[in-house]
């Protein structure tokens, strides 16, 4: 049987579910004098039960576990937990017992992206909680640690200290015991949120889902609130706002806090009147909230609801994101967020221009934060096409590059945060004036940067597997992703700019993220290739008007 070295951790978390009466997770360690202690504990009988054993630091066990399922298993604890994080454990099918896994190996498929953040393995949805606290970013996400489905939400957490290497840490939050108890009948858990960090203090606000299978009028959401002052150890939750007001429908979630000169205010995603409604709160203390008024109502139909709004001041002006639940727009993509900025006084929110987020529909959820001078956004890099090809130990779904936001001239732009061009690797082409092929690009992790001299039609192929395709095309039609051979074929995923100066791709295995004229658009669409090596070839109707290309492998952040 294998053994682990606990090394300086001091604890042995579990998530497991009996398969048959009496299963349980097993802890064995051998003493000095050679006899055997061991400590066991019973695994959940209808669901999952998080199991927390505590460990000797520098002490060899041996791990295992009988008649029962285990969807998670890490060391965590000690004295630097930020630093060191967690170290996942896999079962052995042969013996049946635990090991510590090579997190660079683990990461190494072609479904598994190698420089966007995402989960040790199962489903990842929302960031949550982003903030910089006491020399780190923290991102907690919406998470099911047992299975590649959404489910009953989990919060999982990371922290980074340059916003491009994560290292994970504890779960951080589960749903409510009488969900797990009764999940035949009832969903929710702990849905999205946000974190406001003070120079001692995150405050954390979040949405506690409880309800039907179905949602409807019985559903219940309410806004709860939660601190921490080491990012490790968390307060008790205790509700802030316990009902939507009258107006509003049963959608009620998603709280995101900002402070406007001395006041604190909330916007959370609702509808009112069939109308898709981002709605307002106001507070002195952060503790009693008070509705004010819809801020946005958005007047497109067939919104069943606005989901995870952010709200900020950039730039000398106001903005304001939401997402568009089961919404098709005039493209066919589904899902799409929208951006909205103008001005705001005495609690009115006037809307001067508005936009998508991102063009490629792949990109949900978004949240933003601020530190030093940066307004830092993240998103989920969601599947509504259901393209996503399952795996053993897979993860579905992942997050985008952080990327900087400005307003220009009233409309948003993006841009990468600089920090990822540390992962830049080998160049393997850098010319100009001509059309470029790079049939097999080992690792299939790349940054293409391409200037035209001038608006030019071309075709730039992303990704080739077999019968499918993804393409960045230039035509009459405008700027967009093209993809072929898969579940999103025929979607026209177009960017709203009117020529094409610069583009900026990331390829990642499974995602490709673009960035079109030094942020004025940005579009992430998901396509999953079945080899490990990738591909780039542009074809320019004139080449000549193509001032400049290099292409380069990025680096794995998970060594």
């Amino acid at each position: 049987m294998k053994k682990v070295n606990s090394a300086k951790y001091t604890c042995l978390e579990v998530f497991a579910r009996q398969t048959a009466d009496g299963g349980r997770v097993r802890v064995l360690t051998r003493k000095a004098d050679g006899s055997r202690e061991t400590l066991e504990k019973p695994a959940g009988a209808n669901y999952f039960a998080w199991l927390k054993i505590p460990l000797r630091e520098d002490t060899e066990y041996e791990i295992s576990s009988e008649d029962c399922e285990v969807s998670l298993c890490y060391l965590s604890g000690g004295a630097h937990p930020l630093e060191t994080g967690v170290r996942y454990l896999e079962k052995d099918q042969a013996d049946g017992s635990f090991y510590i896994v090579d997190q660079t190996a683990w990461y190494d498929g072609p479904t598994r992206e190698t420089y966007h953040f995402s989960p040790w393995k199962n489903w990842i949805n929302d960031p949550n909680g982003l903030c910089w606290f006491q020399g780190y970013y923290h991102m907690f996400y919406q998470f099911n640690p047992h299975e590649q489905q959404w489910s009953n939400m989990y919060w999982g957490h990371a922290v980074s200290r340059d916003l491009v290497h994560w290292t994970h840490l504890p779960v951080v939050l589960a749903p409510q015991e009488e969900i797990l108890e009764n999940q035949e009948k009832v969903k929710g858990g702990a849905f999205s949120g946000c974190a406001v960090a003070s120079d001692d203090e995150v405050v954390f606000y979040l949405t506690r889902h409880k309800g039907p299978l179905q949602d409807g009028e019985e559903t219940v959401e309410q806004q709860w609130m939660m601190q921490s002052r080491d990012m490790i150890r968390f307060s008790e939750e205790t509700c802030v706002i316990g009902q939507p007001p009258q107006e509003a429908s049963f959608d009620f979630r998603d709280p995101k806090v900002l402070r406007i000169k001395e006041r604190w205010y909330m916007v959370l995603g609702s509808a009112i009147a069939g109308q898709g409604a981002i709605l307002l709160y106001e507070s002195a203390d952060k503790k009693r909230w008070e509705y004010v008024c819809p801020l946005v109502r958005e007047g497109k139909e067939k919104i069943r609801c606005f989901e995870c709004p952010d709200f900020m001041e950039l730039d000398g002006k106001y903005m304001v994101i939401g997402a568009w639940m089961e919404h098709y727009d005039e493209c066919g993509r589904y899902q799409m967020s929208r951006y909205y900025t103008g001005t705001f006084k005495d609690g009115e929110f006037t809307v001067e221009n508005d936009g998508w987020f991102d063009f490629g529909s792949n990109c949900y959820a978004m949240q933003s934060f601020e530190h030093q001078g940066r307004r830092i956004s993240i998103g989920w890099i969601s599947d509504f096409y259901e393209e996503h090809v399952p795996c053993e130990n897979g993860a579905y779904g992942s997050m985008t590059i952080p990327r900087e936001l400005h307003i220009k001239d009233g409309k948003l732009y993006m841009t990468p945060v600089q920090e990822i061009r540390a992962l830049k690797g080998k160049t393997l082409y850098e010319g100009k004036g001509e059309n470029i092929r790079l049939p097999k690009i080992e690792g299939n992790a790349y940054r293409a940067g391409i200037r035209f001299s001038e608006n030019t039609f071309f075709s730039i192929l992303l990704g080739a597997d077999g019968e499918k395709s993804i393409s960045l095309v230039n035509c009459e039609g405008g700027l967009h992703i093209v993809t072929k051979g898969v579940k999103s074929e025929g979607v026209c995923f177009k960017a709203d700019v009117e020529e094409v100066r610069d583009l900026e791709i990331y390829v990642d295995r499974r995602v490709a993220e673009v960035y079109v004229n030094g942020g004025e658009a940005a579009g992430t669409k998901v396509f999953y290739n079945s080899s490990t090596d990738g591909c780039f070839a542009l074809n320019a109707e004139t080449p000549e008007h193509v001032a400049w290309v290099e292409v380069a492998c990025m680096k794995s952040i998970w060594h």
